[in-house]
């Protein structure tokens, strides 16, 4: 069955894998983001950085704190499987497929960015 988000990807240039989207952006790279139906609001989930990497950083929780502190629409912490992610809450009231790409593409762009920082690569 089509997941309810879907249909607010049409037209959005998105790769659909089950419950991820691929984000391609201008320069090659590219970032996959999940989407979890939480009720009244989807949850748009990026990883970041995996275990073994989050484990190899000095002061990570310092440092997603800072970019938390300039970053907009997205928010960064390490989940419980020890992943540094960064998501953000989509509310469903009244929401149309331009604003839900803006918050998929935003969300892909943020943890795109913040992985270079921290790797220098294009994995997630």
């Amino acid at each position: 069955m089509a997941r309810e988000w879907t249909r607010l990807c049409k037209g959005a240039g998105f790769a659909i894998d089950g419950d991820e989207i691929e984000v391609r952006f201008a320069d090659e790279r590219h970032h996959r983001v999940r989407v979890d139906d939480e009720g009244d609001a989807f949850r748009v989930v990026g990883v970041v950085a995996q275990r073994a990497e989050v484990q190899r950083q000095e002061n990570l929780a310092l440092r997603a704190w800072r970019r938390n502190r300039s970053t907009q629409l997205v928010g960064f912490r390490l989940d419980d499987r020890g992943r540094l992610v960064g998501e953000s809450w989509v509310p469903k009231a009244g929401l149309s497929g331009e604003e839900f790409a803006a918050y998929v593409r935003q969300v892909a762009a943020e943890c795109d960015r913040f992985e270079y920082l921290l790797t220098g690569k294009d994995t997630e």
